[in-house]
């Protein structure tokens, strides 16, 4: 193009100007369409505040169920939810470990159910002897050596393990020194527990000490399972009564003692 051919100015200064102004209007729009997606957000976020602070979405109950030994009102108080507070506020790790700490809570799960329930599920221990606890009488324990409770007298049914160290509050637990005879009371056969007074420790292990007097030499806590199999099969074939003891503390070689003197 030459020179002869370059509009004059006062023909450009239109187009300058329809350009300017187009380009405005481009940038007004923009600026309008984020103005409105920004207060759409912002509505969208107080509409989320408001739903989930409404009365609608409160606690309005926690359920419990599983807990069989641990009243409800007492589980319901160690998650700490308050009622009537916001479903989303809810700290359900926390509300867990306060179950947990509960003496017979072995698993537990918490669990929101709305629009405004809190579930609670336990599983609890299950208790397998009895150990003196001083003052309190026996200590009901699981196999842990965990204390569950505490009563005046031995629960019937459930062996008591002797000659180990008392028993403390419900929550904690036995010393070590209770290892062997817990799990030799974890082991006990379904028709030797109802000859089974105590699951004594002794210097050379645990014995059984029976309903109706002598004892199960067991020996040290292991190959466990095969000597009460071998205890019970004597047993089952003896008058115990009579029995002064058995020792299966070589399980495929019982010895029976009965009458006399048992030194």
């Amino acid at each position: 193009m030459s020179v002869t051919d370059v509009p004059p100015p006062s023909a450009m200064e239109p187009r300058l100007r329809a350009r300017r102004i187009s380009v405005r209007r481009d940038e007004g729009r923009r600026r309008l369409r984020r103005v409105i997606a920004l207060g759409a957000v912002a509505a969208i976020v107080l509409v989320g505040l408001g739903v989930t602070q409404s009365p609608l979405l409160d606690v309005d109950r926690v359920t419990v169920t599983g807990a069989a030994h641990t009243p409800p009102e007492v589980v319901r108080a160690a998650t700490g939810i308050r009622a009537h507070r916001p479903m989303t506020s809810v700290d359900l790790d926390r509300a867990r470990q306060g179950v947990l700490a509960l003496p017979w809570v072995q698993h537990v799960s918490v669990s929101r159910s709305w629009p405004s329930s809190i579930h609670v599920k336990i599983t609890e221990r299950t208790p397998v002897g009895s150990v003196a606890a001083g003052p309190a009488g026996f200590a009901v324990v699981d196999r842990t050596g965990r204390v569950l409770e505490t009563s005046p007298a031995p629960p019937a049914g459930m062996a008591v393990l002797a000659n180990v160290a008392p028993a403390g509050a419900p929550g904690t637990v036995l010393a070590p020194e209770a290892t062997d005879v817990l799990t030799v009371a974890t082991s006990l056969l379904p028709p030797l527990v109802p000859k089974v007074a105590a699951v004594a420790a002794v210097p050379d292990g645990v014995e059984l000490q029976l309903v109706g007097g002598g004892v199960v030499r067991l020996g040290p806590a292991t190959d466990v399972l095969a000597k009460l199999v071998a205890a019970d099969t004597v047993l089952s074939q003896v008058q115990v009564e009579h029995l002064c003891a058995l020792d299966v503390r070589v399980a495929s070689a019982p010895s029976l003692t009965q009458g006399g003197s048992c030194a």
